[in-house]
């Protein structure tokens, strides 16, 4: 059997809480709290293979992470 990478891509919203007279004012300001992170829905798949190995997949370019 073969071995292939698969990554999706994810939309992130990051969420702030902002303090302002306007919605002007809310794209002008440093001024925020960060409230946190949430994933939206999958926005795309891909499929990168097929490796013969394992290895060879874990160490092809479509398998690296950061973090």
């Amino acid at each position: 059997m073969a071995w292939f990478v698969m990554q999706h891509q994810r939309k992130t919203w990051t969420k702030f809480l902002v303090e302002a007279a306007s919605e002007q004012g809310v794209l002008e300001t440093d001024d925020h709290e960060n409230l946190g992170y949430l994933d939206a829905d999958d926005e795309s798949c891909d499929i990168v293979g097929p490796f013969e190995t394992r290895e060879m997949a874990l160490k092809d370019v479509a398998s690296y992470v950061d973090g």
